[in-house]
């Protein structure tokens, strides 16, 4: 009975949070995600979560990390920021992480695209 529990145990960390990360968004003038864009990356908190969390960009496939924003204030609700060349792809999420505790995943947003050059995998 246990062992058909056990892969749900990874989740448990994640539905502890009420945090909802939505689906980041073009910034202001853009109407897509680009590699060297501005996107706009939004949640919902609820009264347990952290005062401050790190946003980082995770791509599904490669499993490259990027990070978006450190110590962003979760009362904000919202957070634009320019990507740092993150290439091309369509397998991108963004992870709410604790500030000092990056392993501890708090929220992931749904996949998204950026457009540009297509990141090589070999």
């Amino acid at each position: 009975m246990f062992r058909s529990l056990l892969p749900f145990l990874g989740l448990v960390p994640l539905l502890a949070n009420s945090l909802i990360l939505n689906k980041p968004i073009p910034g202001a003038g853009n109407s897509d995600i680009t590699s060297t864009g501005t996107a706009l990356v939004s949640w919902v908190a609820e009264a347990n979560d952290p005062k401050f969390i790190t946003l980082e960009i995770q791509n599904n496939v490669t499993l490259d990390s990027w990070e978006f924003a450190t110590n962003v204030e979760v009362a904000l609700g919202n957070i634009t920021r320019t990507l740092d060349d993150v290439g091309g792809n369509d397998s991108y999420f963004i992870q709410a992480v604790q500030v000092r505790n990056l392993l501890n995943v708090l929220a992931e947003s749904p996949l998204f695209t950026v457009v540009g050059t297509s990141v090589v995998i070999t």
